[in-house]
């Protein structure tokens, strides 16, 4: 189903390309109805070419014209661009905000309006369409607001919902992170392959496919992964032996408090 509205999409970087280009191609959202906004003159016509959408470089002026509005800023930028773009904002339009770290709380007390703020946390895979992304409504939200949140970032992969903001500390330091983790295992993987004789390639090829069926039948399946861990460990097989060598090096530890540790980041930056 189309999103009948105008999109305005502060910041086109690489997550507001990202977001624009799905929606696109999967007719969420006509061109004609997309706005966006860049730092640079030369990059906003780039843009405009690449996806026939208007581009400029006035925050203002495309928050006139959007009725859905998407924060696609750096975190440190927030504060800067909500003073620009706040005399455009009143309670009929949705602001979404994709800013690591900053807290609808003080989005609304930027703004000093009863504007309706999602938060969103997607990641990285969004470029492949395989992303993880999670909400979490301010308290001027409604389900209408958020059925038009949930349209957007469904084309990009899944989403889920969550009410409680302090969550989303650790939802950025698992899924928004995790990408980063699951790239250093394929890394890993590769290297001990090519330790073994695999050429690169290959190796590389043999890891990231492992790792991606892997994740696809925790989710398909619906099964608990020591499950699906034990149907692959045969008694004095291969597998088992593998599996000792990462607890011996501490692997379940290391990625548990690789989660403690970047939680407490976003919960240093969100303060």
């Amino acid at each position: 189903m189309k999103i009948e509205k105008n999109l305005t999409v502060i910041g086109v970087g690489k997550m507001g390309d990202t977001l624009i280009k799905s929606l696109i191609r999967n007719q969420v959202i006509e061109p004609e109805h997309i706005f966006g906004t860049t730092s640079c003159e030369e990059t906003a016509l780039k843009i405009k070419e690449r996806h026939q959408i208007n581009v400029g470089v006035d925050n203002r002026e495309a928050v006139s014209k959007g009725d859905i509005i998407i924060l696609a800023v750096k975190p440190q930028m927030i504060v800067k661009v909500l003073p620009q773009i706040a005399p455009e904002l009143n309670e009929d339009k949705i602001v979404i905000s994709i800013a690591a770290a900053i807290r609808t709380g003080f989005i609304e007390k930027e703004l000093n309006q009863p504007i309706p703020i999602i938060r969103a946390m997607p990641n990285i895979a969004s470029l492949v369409n395989a992303g993880m992304t999670v909400l979490c409504p301010g308290q001027f939200v409604n389900d209408d607001h958020l059925g038009v949140a949930l349209k957007i970032f469904q084309s990009i992969g899944e989403v889920e919902i969550i009410r409680r903001e302090e969550l989303m500390d650790v939802v950025t330091a698992l899924s928004g992170s995790g990408p980063a983790y699951s790239y250093m295992m394929v890394e890993s993987l590769t290297d001990g392959g090519v330790r073994m004789g695999l050429p690169r390639e290959l190796a590389r090829k043999l890891a990231a496919q492992s790792i991606l069926g892997g994740a696809k039948m925790v989710l398909e399946t619906g099964l608990h992964p020591a499950l699906l861990k034990d149907e692959v460990t045969t008694p004095a097989g291969v597998t088992i032996d593998g599996l000792m060598e990462l607890e011996d090096g501490g692997f379940r530890v290391a990625l548990i408090k690789a989660i403690d540790r970047a939680t407490q980041k976003s919960r240093l930056i969100s303060k």
